[in-house]
């Protein structure tokens, strides 16, 4: 029994560790308290199933993703000092083995010092 049970454990964790992984590199320009920045930012992501997934980006902090019609991705974002949400678009993908893409993103952004934000984002990301 203790055998099954272990085999089911890894099987688990096995397809949580190679279910949608990606990574991508991005550029942000952000509108903070009336002033423009531009950062990069790098990250990684999850496809937890087919219309979720998580990740973390350098810049937005820790993401939750939600598909919405039209092939549109809701975005949630908690950083250290602040929290986001938005919208995310892929314009292109392609690739067998190593898939690569293109999108973009938009997202309202709060500190925790009460100053409303925005911020715009294209990524390239490359993913299996």
């Amino acid at each position: 029994m203790k055998l099954v049970k272990n085999i089911a454990i890894v099987a688990c964790a096995a397809s949580f560790m190679f279910a949608g992984v990606g990574f991508h590199t991005g550029n942000n320009y952000g509108n903070l308290d009336g002033g423009t920045t531009v950062t990069q930012s790098y990250g990684m992501t999850w496809d937890l199933n087919g219309s979720t997934g998580i990740g973390y980006d350098s810049h937005m902090g820790m993401l939750m993703y939600f598909a919405v019609p039209a092939g549109v991705m809701l975005r949630m974002g908690w950083g250290a000092t602040s929290t986001s949400l938005g919208l995310g678009f892929t314009w292109w993908t392609g690739g067998e083995g190593l898939k690569t893409s293109i999108g973009t993103s938009y997202d309202y952004t709060r500190t925790t010092g009460g100053v409303d934000g925005n911020n715009l984002a294209v990524t390239v990301g490359f993913g299996f």
